[in-house]
């Protein structure tokens, strides 16, 4: 997932972000609880006097407890159950992304959510806690992931004090923690290894804003890794990065690159490679989410774990690394497939010629577009149109399956108007792995069309 955590987003976090990150906010509230406090009242932090969109962002709700809902009372009404170990239909039980969630419930069946008598303001609530203000859980801090009316679902929580609650506790429903905890960031400036943190340093190389008394992502890497990463080891590795990843975001693949290379000099690419996918986002079945803007990184994934084994086993180079640039915190991959190496195909996508193209309703549009693997990755044996925007990827246009590169065309018209976008997908495979299903790598391109 790349390398030591670090609270890096100066900025918020949508709904989806911040399921993981709650693991991560209860660690914070343990290890620096006067944060939270400081936050809202000393200068140099943002809460000390905060820009308006904070203090519109911000709920501190009175209410009392109505009914606990379970996961499908929850789902009944049309709402995200939010569903963790423990609750009925837990998907992707074993896999990576799902394996912290073990560290945070103990199986039990538990309610999924509190309906509240009354119904707090919209603030845009992605993550907070339910503060217990009456009865036999009265002092517990609850968490919270997300609030849908007067339904407010349960995060990581201690599940002997929620069996505690009953209805006509009286609760207070406040995010002023989760807002404070989006940057915490900012007071935790590590060395100077991390250049995307000079943003929040002075021109002599002083941070800017008050520093807490320790970092706590050496902490947190450590508990979950087992210690914090180095980049010294003994035998091969490919890293395989996301370049939309949300939670271990591209640069820190980069700053794990540059451990590799300050260990090691000149034998480093002997002994590491690190892959982009573009496109891709944290978990490998995101995509689903969002077919026709973004892949999953899995077939990448197969074909990185052949490739280090024959390396180990064979002494066969891997492909290069992703040929970017670092910008400002961000990772800036080269355009074309031949600049930009890494085993991924970079697809292209032109509507009438261009990236967007204006029509009139029933006017055809013709799109022209291109799969190219890098040099030596594969060849292209897949190229897929969605018109649609439903990411079924119905039409397909042929390709030989024999080439490193696709030069592909389609021709749709729109009847109504709008704004559409359509995608092609294109997919390469290596010679020794045709024939199956196992790393096809992708990637996607989009093109806008206005109908008039």
């Amino acid at each position: 997932c790349g390398t030591e955590l670090l609270f890096h987003v100066d900025g918020g976090f949508t709904a989806e972000d911040a399921v993981g990150f709650a693991a991560l906010y209860g660690g914070m509230l343990q290890a620096d609880p006067s944060y939270f406090t400081d936050f809202w009242t000393k200068p140099g932090y943002l809460g000390f006097d905060p820009p308006a969109s904070l203090k519109q962002a911000r709920l501190q709700f009175a209410t009392t407890l109505k009914a606990p809902l379970s996961a499908e009372q929850v789902e009944a009404r049309g709402l995200s159950a939010k569903r963790l170990p423990g609750q009925p239909r837990d998907q992707g039980r074993g896999s990576v992304d799902l394996a912290w969630q073990a560290l945070v419930s103990d199986g039990s069946a538990r309610p999924a959510a509190f309906e509240l008598t009354d119904t707090p303001p919209e603030v845009g609530f992605i993550g907070g806690d339910l503060f217990v203000l009456s009865g036999e859980a009265k002092g517990k801090r609850i968490a919270l992931v997300a609030l849908n009316g007067g339904v407010a679902s349960l995060g990581v929580v201690d599940l002997a004090t929620v069996a505690k609650l009953r209805p006509g506790d009286q609760v207070r429903v406040d995010n002023s923690n989760f807002l404070a905890a989006q940057t915490y960031h900012r007071h935790q400036v590590p060395d100077a290894s991390y250049k995307v943190y000079d943003q929040f340093r002075k021109a002599d190389g002083t941070p800017a804003y008050p520093q807490r008394r320790m970092l706590l992502a050496p902490l947190f890497a450590a508990g979950a890794a087992g210690k914090v990463p180095t980049g010294r080891f003994n035998g091969r590795i490919i890293v395989v990065g996301s370049m939309l990843d949300r939670e271990a975001v591209p640069w820190q693949s980069d700053w794990y690159r540059h451990r590799f290379e300050t260990n090691y000099g000149k034998d480093a690419p002997d002994k590491y490679r690190l892959w982009f996918t573009e496109n891709a986002l944290h978990g490998y079945t995101e995509d689903k989410t969002a077919p026709t803007r973004v892949v999953t990184y899995l077939p990448m994934l197969q074909q990185a774990l052949r490739d280090v084994a024959a390396w180990v086993e064979k002494g066969t180079p891997p492909p290069d690394n992703t040929s970017y640039q670092m910008t400002d915190g961000q990772v800036v991959l080269a355009p074309t497939a031949a600049a930009r190496r890494g085993i991924q195909p970079v697809v292209t996508i032109k509507a009438n010629g261009a990236a967007r193209a204006e029509v009139a309703a029933g006017q055809p549009v013709r799109f022209t577009g291109t799969v190219t693997a890098p040099p030596g990755t594969g060849l292209v044996v897949k190229a897929e149109w969605d018109f649609g925007g439903k990411g079924d990827f119905p039409v397909s246009s042929p390709v030989s399956g024999k080439a490193a590169w696709a030069t592909v065309t389609a021709s749709h018209a729109f009847d109504k108007p709008g704004t559409y976008f359509v995608a092609l997908r294109g997919l390469s495979q290596r010679k020794d792995a045709a024939g199956t299903p196992f790393a096809q790598v992708r990637n996607i391109a989009r093109a806008r069309v206005v109908v008039k």
